[in-house]
C-alpha cells in the first residue's frame, strides 16, 4: 500500500502511537509480534499462509464457513467514489479475495458514513487521527471503552467500540502521569492488549516532505498545529547574501548573442551597400 498509493511516503504502523511520541517503541521492541516475526534485526510480515491458517482456525478455511458452507462477506464503508479511489479500493478487494474473503464495498456520502459509524452499525471502515497534543494518551484514548460511540450515543472517539477492562483500568492510571519509566511500562503493557485484540488494522503513519530555504528557520512541521507563523524566523542577512550568489548576472549569453546578430546583419548590411552603389552607378 505504501509503495503503490504513498510513493514510500508513510511507515507501517505497530500500535495507535507514532513516531516522537512518548511511548513508542523502535525495533524489536516496538515490533507487533501478531503480525510480524522479528528475522536479521528487521519485520518481516507473516505470510498469507499463516493468515489463511488462522482464518480456518476461525472456522473459515479458504473463507467458507464451516457451519453454513456460506462464503465470509464483510461489509466495508467508506466515503470514496470517485475515479482515483477506484484503484484503491479494488486493491483491498483483492487483499481479501487471497483469502477466500469477498469483501463489499459500500459508499456513501460523508453525513450518512459519520452517522453508521456513530450508531456503530458500520462493520470496516478507513479513520484517522490527528493528535490535539503531543502525548500518547491523545492516541490511547481512542480505544477507551468509555470513549465508545455505543457508550456515549455517538459522542464518543472510540468508533471501534473497543472495551476491554484491563486496558480501560491502566489507561486511567496513565493519562495524567507525567513521562517516567513507570508510565512507560504501563503504555508497553496496553500496547501489548491492543495488538494481541486488533480492534484496527493498525494502518500506517504517513510521512510529509517539506522544503525551505536555509535563511527560513525554527521550522517543525507537524499535523497538530497551523498556528507556528508567529515562531518562524527570517536571517535578512542571510537571505541578501542568497539572493547574491543566486542573482549574479551570466554575461556569457548576451555577449554571444549580440555577436550573433552583429554577424548575421553584416552581410545584410554589405549586401545594402551594394545595391546602394548599383543604384547609384545607374
Amino acid at each position: 500500500y505504501i509503495s503503490i498509493f504513498m510513493n514510500g511516503r508513510g511507515i507501517p504502523a505497530q500500535s495507535p502511537i507514532p513516531p516522537a511520541i512518548f511511548g513508542y517503541q523502535k525495533g524489536k521492541d516496538g515490533t507487533n509480534p501478531i503480525i510480524y516475526h522479528w528475522v536479521n534485526r528487521k519485520r518481516v510480515r507473516k505470510s498469507i499462509e499463516y493468515a489463511k491458517k488462522l482464518l480456518a482456525e476461525a472456522g473459515y478455511p479458504n473463507g467458507v464457513s464451516k457451519k453454513t458452507g456460506k462464503p465470509l462477506v464483510l461489509y466495508y464503508d467508506t466515503t470514496s467514489s470517485g475515479a482515483d479511489d477506484r484503484a484503491l479500493l479494488d486493491w483491498r478487494r483483492k487483499q481479501f479475495e487471497k483469502l477466500g474473503i469477498q469483501l463489499v464495498i459500500r459508499a456513501t456520502d460523508y453525513n450518512r458514513f459519520q452517522d453508521k459509524v456513530r450508531k456503530g452499525k458500520a462493520q470496516l471502515f478507513s479513520w484517522g487521527w490527528n493528535a490535539d497534543y503531543p502525548d500518547p494518551e491523545n492516541f490511547l484514548f481512542l480505544l477507551y471503552g468509555k470513549n465508545a460511540v455505543v457508550n456515549t450515543n455517538g459522542a464518543g472517539i472510540n468508533s471501534s467500540n473497543y472495551q476491554n477492562p484491563k486496558f480501560d483500568k491502566l489507561f486511567e492510571e496513565i493519562k495524567t502521569m507525567s513521562n517516567s519509566p513507570e508510565r512507560l511500562e504501563k503504555i508497553k503493557e496496553m500496547i501489548a492488549i491492543i495488538q494481541k485484540d486488533s480492534p484496527w488494522v493498525w494502518g500506517i503513519h504517513p510521512k510529509s516532505l517539506s522544503l525551505y530555504h536555509s535563511w527560513f528557520s525554527n521550522i517543525f512541521p507537524n499535523a497538530m498545529a497551523n498556528n507556528t507563523l508567529k515562531y518562524k524566523k527570517i536571517d535578512g542577512k542571510l537571505r541578501y547574501k542568497k539572493i547574491e550568489e543566486w542573482n549574479k548576472p551570466i554575461l556569457m549569453p548576451m555577449v554571444v548573442f549580440i555577436l550573433f546578430l552583429v554577424l548575421i546583419s553584416y552581410p545584410l548590411y554589405r549586401a545594402y551597400q551594394n545595391r546602394q552603389r548599383a543604384v547609384i552607378g545607374e
